[in-house]
């Protein structure tokens, strides 16, 4: 996909995704799949009933070190990927205004908006390498970002958004979403991570993961890398993203390989 912006590599000591709320919470709540499927009402109700606490609120504002970023959810855009109200996902344009609103933050829309349907949704670990996220979009160069999503797994969504976003000349200082799976809150890839990819691995991921992705190794979000750690070889790597593409494909979906 020659479309993707780069990804960027991580800087130093940047922070864990800020996580609101547990998993088990929000699947067990009756509001979870309708404001996954239209309904801001419910997405509504469900961040208040799960983000309740004084500490979780605190912990908001303290999570961006006294700046004060603007606002950008993962969103849809509506003209090209919702047929239908049941196609969008409102949690986090809602998790991103009750942020703004209780950090007293500056909230972004829809001036950046996620282009492609990727159906990450309880998917296999390389179908969404496969078919990561694209945005479109205006922002303001030199300005700090806060990034917000419903639910971090792989972290290759909040990652996109990121490199697109820094790609535009903004700084993404947090990321902040509702829930997380588990080990995925550390986001940024670790030191000790890439030394065990690279030592795995050698030089060869690295150049087809340039080729194939347009971006290196160090670009990868901590989960993505340990997961790729897991592979017993560059071939078998290349031979499960194939495999991962054709299924992705099969599901109506645009994917990054093959």
């Amino acid at each position: 996909m020659t479309d993707l912006p780069p990804r960027r590599p991580w800087p130093p000591n940047f922070p864990d995704v800020l996580v609101l709320a547990a998993q088990q919470d929000r699947d067990a709540h009756p509001s979870y799949l309708k404001a996954k499927t239209g309904s801001a009402g419910d997405a509504l109700r469900l961040i208040l009933d799960l983000v309740t606490s004084d500490a979780d609120l605190a912990a908001i504002p303290e999570h961006f070190r006294g700046r004060r970023p603007t606002v950008v959810p993962v969103v849809a855009d509506e003209n090209v990927l919702v047929n239908d109200s049941a196609d969008f996902n409102t949690i986090p344009p809602t998790l991103a205004l009750f942020v703004g609103m209780n950090a007293d933050l500056p909230v972004q829309f829809d001036r950046v908006v996620q282009t492609n349907k990727v159906g990450h949704t309880r998917a296999p670990a390389f179908q969404r390498i496969v078919t990561p996220a694209r945005f479109a979009g205006a922002l303001v160069a030199g300005m700090d970002y806060l990034l917000v999503d419903d639910h971090v797994g792989m972290g290759g969504t909040l990652a996109s958004l990121r490199g697109y976003v820094e790609h535009m000349g903004g700084t993404v200082v947090g990321m902040i979403c509702l829930t997380a799976s588990p080990g995925s809150a550390k986001i940024a890839l670790q030191s000790d991570t890439l030394d065990m990819i690279r030592q795995k691995h050698g030089p060869a991921l690295d150049s087809f993961w340039q080729t194939e992705f347009g971006y290196g190794l160090d670009c990868l979000t901590n989960r993505e890398a340990q997961h790729l750690c897991r592979q017993p070889s560059v071939d078998a790597i290349k031979d499960l993203l194939a495999k991962a593409a054709v299924e992705a494909r099969g599901r109506g979906l645009a994917a990054a390989v093959g």
